[in-house]
């Protein structure tokens, strides 16, 4: 049974929203009456946001069984104490089928939380999954992309962890994953290898962001890019922290394969 302190937690921490988590015309509905008739319709969307409560492993039980939610849609567990145990009692909880953005970043997950996450029968309109700053290697990727559970993705957030250069092959390479419309890889250890499996690839005609900062990409990474025809619909190309000279920047400003490309970021030039 939850504890009257951790119902009162989560209580104080869902918002109702007015619509989908998320849009940009998203509004968090104040008044009274309207939040009681929300409330006991289906109409009603909760976000609930847990990041750095403490939460253990016996808690994420007591709050599956907890009725509101049932009607969560948006499911922040950010820097938590549930570790691989955690994602596996919530990968198989009935009260998540709604759930579209799920985020378990900075848990200590390891391959085997990824895993469960890829296998789950109950996350099939899971839109939006952060995992950055976890443990997650190759194996975890390689089930993410064979997963029919988590073919629907349109965001994924891995930066922080330790994919490699054969990280970036399995993201490229034949998978199931091919709607993603942002994806984050930020300080993954990619490198140029990974990054033209990346480059290569025909699983990401959908998407419209890509981040690659902090990677130590050089000229020869811009060049790939310049080259690539594997991102028709990207609009921002992240290239923070990397070591792309001057020249080769101009040149990926004037790709002819990114014709909708409208933020370029990368470091300050004086």
């Amino acid at each position: 049974m939850m504890s009257p302190l951790f119902e009162s937690l989560v209580v104080n921490n869902l918002t109702i929203l007015a619509d989908e988590p998320d849009d940009s015309t998203a509004m968090v509905l104040n008044e009274a009456e309207t939040k009681e008739e929300l409330e006991n319709s289906e109409k009603a969307i909760y976000k609930l946001d847990l990041n750095d409560k403490e939460v253990l492993l016996e808690e994420i039980e007591d709050l599956m069984a907890f009725k509101k939610t049932q009607k969560v849609k948006d499911l922040r567990l950010d820097k938590n104490e549930f570790f691989d145990e955690g994602v596996e009692l919530l990968v198989k909880a009935p009260a998540l089928k709604k759930l579209l953005t799920l985020s378990l970043a900075h848990n200590k997950l390891t391959d085997n939380a990824v895993e469960a996450l890829a296998s789950s029968e109950i996350l099939v309109n899971l839109q939006k999954l952060f995992l950055q700053g976890n443990r997650i290697g190759v194996k975890g990727l390689k089930a993410l992309a064979a997963s029919d559970t988590l073919s629907n993705l349109r965001l994924l957030y891995l930066n922080s962890n330790p994919i490699g250069t054969e990280g970036g092959e399995v993201l490229g390479g034949p998978g199931k994953m091919v709607q993603l419309e942002e994806l984050y890889l930020q300080k993954t250890g990619l490198g140029e290898k990974g990054l033209q499996a990346l480059c290569e690839s025909e699983n990401f005609k959908n998407l419209k962001l890509l981040s690659l900062s902090g990677n130590g990409l050089g000229d020869t990474a811009a060049e790939l890019i310049y080259n690539s025809m594997a991102f028709p619909e990207l609009k921002t190309l992240d290239l923070y922290n990397n070591k792309i000279s001057d020249h080769a920047v101009d040149q990926l400003r004037n790709s002819p394969n990114f014709p909708k490309l409208t933020a370029l970021q990368v470091d300050w030039r004086s």
